[in-house]
């Protein structure tokens, strides 16, 4: 019984702490590299001087949709998205509210590197981390 407890608090403690550092490498600046539809055709971003810039503080943030500029600042365009995060059922979720838009993503990968995104009516979404060097 006693190594039942060790067991499910180890789960409970490896899960928040992934999903913690999902929310922690979420935050910055990602190209889109990937779409992959729910019907299975994919579209491919090999090259892209638009982003999306994810800030976040607490439960709440916002994305925005922005592009380099050749001083190293960005420009951001459209209208700012603003979102929730929260855990269900161990699976971290992202859900977004813009006007009278609403819709969730599910973060199935979040690294330094990756970002893969499940948006609600199946598109996989795949980020690559921005870096200041790539030639935009």
């Amino acid at each position: 019984m006693k190594n039942l407890i060790y067991t499910v608090l180890a789960v409970l403690f490896i899960s928040c702490s992934s999903n913690e550092d999902k929310i922690q490498a979420i935050e910055g600046y990602w190209n889109i590299d990937q779409v992959v539809l729910p019907n299975g055709s994919e579209r491919e971003f090999p090259f892209s001087n638009h982003m999306d810039h994810f800030e976040i503080d607490g439960f709440k943030g916002v994305k925005n949709r922005v592009s380099p500029t050749y001083d190293g600042s960005f420009v951001s365009y459209g209208d700012p998205v603003s979102f929730v995060w929260e855990e269900k059922e161990g699976d971290l979720w992202l859900s977004f509210k813009q006007g009278e838009q609403a819709y969730t993503q599910k973060v199935e990968k979040a690294t330094e590197e990756t970002l893969v995104l499940i948006h609600e009516n199946g598109t996989r979404y795949t980020y690559k981390a921005y870096t200041p060097d790539e030639k935009q």
